[in-house]
């Protein structure tokens, strides 16, 4: 699957992509520029700022923790016009520890999106409900490479939607096309560090079969992305709202 359409290239970022185009089941198309996924902004040019503010963007919700938005701010919490909500999926993340987690067999992404989903469901609700409120422009949501925290919500949203599973898996494994460079300079950096960079580059995989057993764990637990939504306290209206504005019948 290319990107396409769907990736913006975007001065001094990697990985913002367009939720916009997938078809639902019922065969609805997302439309385009009301949700964006993307890496960290830190590193983009000004004009580019005001090129996606002129564009439409309205409002950013960063994923990160408050240490790596302290260490990378974000271009968009001071700009006016556009609402900025750091909203961490973790406190403290630390992708080591969850590398070490994993059980034996498993690739650690899968216990990196399993304990997500499983233990931040409050984070989970205030990241869809804030998202909900914004009804006018494209909402973008960030974490550093723009795949794991970020993978995570935008499956959800997809699910959301109605999108069918292998486009939300599609959608995830896509990053792999984008941020080989960005991939490079962590293992650098890590490297630099003494780390472990084999581990690491494990972290830095998006394969198609993790998300692929996420979503069957959930859906063995839960039934439906509904009933999980309904476990972990999601009120009905928020899926609803955003359900709207996924498939275009809102705004």
């Amino acid at each position: 699957m290319s990107g396409g359409k769907r990736h913006l290239p975007v001065e001094g970022a990697f990985n913002i992509r367009d939720l916009g185009g997938y078809q639902t089941r019922a065969g609805t198309p997302i439309p385009w520029r009301r949700f964006l996924r993307s890496d960290s902004l830190h590193r983009i040019a000004p004009q580019e700022i005001t090129r996606l503010h002129d564009e439409g963007l309205r409002a950013v919700i960063d994923l990160r923790t408050s240490a790596e938005v302290a260490t990378a701010p974000n271009p968009f919490a001071a700009y006016p016009d556009v609402r900025y909500l750091n909203l961490p999926l973790f406190d403290d993340l630390s992708p080591q520890s969850m590398s070490d987690a994993a059980q034996e067999g498993d690739h650690p992404l899968f216990t990196f999106y399993m304990t997500a989903l499983e233990t931040r469901g409050d984070a989970i609700c205030e990241i869809l409900t804030e998202m909900a409120q914004i009804d006018d422009g494209a909402v973008l949501f960030n974490c550093t490479a723009g795949k794991d925290r970020t993978g995570i919500i935008a499956a959800l949203l997809l699910g959301i939607a109605g999108v069918r599973r292998e486009q939300i898996i599609a959608d995830y494994a896509l990053t792999a096309e984008f941020i080989p460079d960005l991939v490079a300079e962590f293992l650098d950096i890590s490297r630099a560090r003494g780390g472990d960079t084999e581990r690491y580059a494990r972290m830095l995989e998006s394969p198609a079969e993790t998300l692929a057993a996420t979503m069957d764990a959930i859906r063995a637990k839960y039934g439906t992305f509904r009933s999980y939504l309904q476990s972990i306290g999601l009120p009905e209206e928020v899926r609803l709202t955003l359900r709207a504005r996924l498939t275009g019948t809102q705004g």
